[in-house]
């Protein structure tokens, strides 16, 4: 005895077998590449060097890593003291490019990650 729709929807489960981690992959890696321009656009530049230092990497299907390798971007994220002949006089603010950056991209992750599944099942 068969199913009338069986075979669609069995082939369905397999297309989303296979396409699941593939495009779970492409949508963080494209949503990785939005964090890096939004934290680029909150960089403060003096030479650039921070500002182009911003990289992506990826960490599994379902990971991606961003960071920065200048020695000094911890202290432009998160703030650092001042000091001045040995002698602390103030406390520069962090500009929390990154957080801002992830901030900006969060808004509209969960909406997006939604489209990218229902056409996925559509599929």
């Amino acid at each position: 005895m068969k199913i009338d729709g069986m075979d669609d929807w069995l082939k369905k489960i397999e297309t989303l077998k296979k396409e699941f981690p593939k495009q779970t992959g492409r949508f963080l890696m494209m949503k990785a590449e939005e964090v890096i321009a939004e934290t680029k656009r909150n960089t403060p530049v003096d030479t650039g060097t921070l500002r182009n230092a911003w990289q992506r990497e990826n960490g599994g299907s379902f990971k991606q890593f961003i960071f920065n390798n200048v020695k000094y971007s911890s202290f432009i994220e998160y703030g650092h003291r001042v000091v001045r002949g040995k002698k602390t006089v103030g406390f520069a603010k962090g500009r929390r490019m990154l957080h801002r950056g992830i901030a900006k991209v969060r808004m509209n992750f969960y909406r997006d990650l939604d489209k990218v599944y229902k056409n996925l099942i559509e599929k």
